[in-house]
């Protein structure tokens, strides 16, 4: 699986993004051609690319620019809003659907001159937009989830419905532009799934908006990245904006934390601002994802007994393994004060946790438990059946690093060597010579 990994140290933008990809890869040319299709933006806008240097790292700074070539985000206030001034009631309508504030979809900078085009649009506007478009299938895919989180993000803050968020803002030109650029580029270099490390957000201070002072991290952000990973800083600068933590929520699979990956180019994105205390970059790394084999997640709980009578173990064990236990056993240990006591361990799936360990505190005498999760690797494994001497027998095929080898299972010996009244290796060796001889 090609995986784009955002290592997020400084955060996470919609521009630094666009940088990043172009920089491990993807090109511009192919970029401009696909925003030019879109009917979505002006045909008279224009997209460049800086070089930026930051603690001697060189990154690629994305830039949306006007036809006079200036970025399209910095514009004199007078022009903010296009309403019709002689309708109090126009105005204040407007204002309540105008909810994304600008600020927060450009990297690291809040500007107090901010232009922002009278698109009337709604989410399911920008939807419509894209879906109608001759971009390619992925990249309408990806673009409309992208705008979907902020979308649910911004309805939570503002207490509305998906649909009717006022793209009014959120869908200024540069942030377009940003949104589907990111699309285009994974889609140019085949990316099959995004993943992050946690994503750290500026705290402590203030920021200005449309509507009025707002604390850090803005709330849109926090909601579009509920139940994800985030690190608060005490930077008092917005490090991750809506537009950054939108792209995050729809396109990542999680964290890489664990996993292996096989490294096959990377870039860095520019944010504008200098941050004190770390380069402002997006790191983005594209590469493989090593498969390992499927290995299932399984707790282990334990716990150490002293007092239990030793009649009392059996019936604990097996109604421990018939609620669904993977595994028990028991360990005699020498224990405190020179006690002799038992570790009782038991293997379970880690949905069944809290079933053993009410079980454990039913049928023992412990007062707590510990449990830790493990990965066991086995060796891959499936059953058939032979036809022997005995009849039709189970037996398990074990697949090694040396080759395929067979074994009988345990229960089916023991069965044919009560019903014949044979011996155990007796009934195994047959069974053994049989499976041999079907190989």
């Amino acid at each position: 699986m090609k995986i784009a990994y955002f290592d997020c140290f400084s955060g996470i933008s919609g521009d630094m993004v666009v940088g990043a990809l172009i920089h491990a890869g993807a090109s511009l040319e192919n970029l401009r051609a696909g925003l030019k299709r879109f009917e979505g933006l002006p045909s008279s806008l224009r997209y460049e690319v800086s070089s930026v240097e930051r603690s001697a790292i060189h990154g690629v700074k994305f830039n949306v620019l006007d036809a006079e070539g200036n970025p399209v985000d910095r514009v004199i206030e007078d022009h903010a809003i296009d309403v019709d001034s002689s309708s109090h009631h126009h105005h204040h309508e407007h204002e309540h659907h105008n909810h994304h504030h600008h600020h927060t979809l450009h990297s690291h900078d809040h500007h107090d001159h901010v232009e922002r085009y009278d698109h009337h649009g709604t989410f399911a506007g920008i939807k419509s937009q894209i879906t109608n478009s001759d971009l390619p299938e992925r990249v309408k895919e990806q673009a409309i989830k992208i705008f979907e989180a902020i979308a649910v993000g911004e309805a939570r803050v503002h207490d509305m419905q998906v649909e009717d968020v006022h793209f009014h803002e959120v869908g200024a030109y540069d942030s377009i532009a940003d949104i589907v650029a990111v699309a285009l580029c994974l889609d140019e270099l085949g990316i099959d799934a995004v993943m992050t490390s946690p994503i750290p957000l500026g705290s402590g201070g203030m920021i200005r908006t449309q509507h009025g002072v707002m604390p850090l991290p803005a709330p849109a952000t926090l909601e579009i990245l509920k139940d994800y990973p985030v690190r608060m800083t005490s930077l008092p600068f917005e490090l991750t904006t809506p537009t950054g933590a939108g792209i995050v929520r729809a396109l990542s699979i999680g964290r890489l934390q664990g996993k292996d990956l096989q490294v096959l180019s990377t870039g860095f994105g520019a944010g504008t601002r200098e941050l004190p205390d770390r380069p402002n970059l997006l790191r983005v790394v594209i590469g493989d994802l090593v498969e390992e084999p499927e290995r299932e997640t399984v707790v282990l709980v334990e716990t150490n007994i002293d007092d239990m009578s030793p009649e009392a173990w059996p019936l604990a064990m097996e109604r421990i393994m018939n609620a669904g236990a993977l595994d028990v056993w028991l360990t005699p240990v020498l224990m405190k004060k020179g006690r002799p006591g038992h570790v009782l361990s038991i293997l379970a799936e880690e949905a069944m946790q809290e079933k053993i360990t009410d079980l454990i505190f039913r049928e023992t005498t412990t007062i707590g438990v510990r449990t830790q999760r493990v990965q066991p690797k086995k060796l891959p494994r499936k059953e058939l059946k032979i036809e022997t001497e005995f009849g039709t027998v189970r037996m398990k095929q074990i697949e090694t690093p040396d080759g395929v080898i067979s074994r009988p299972e345990a229960e089916e010996v023991q069965r044919i060597a009560k019903e014949k009244n044979l011996p155990f290796s007796a009934v195994y060796e047959v069974l053994l010579s049989a499976s041999k001889t079907e190989e």
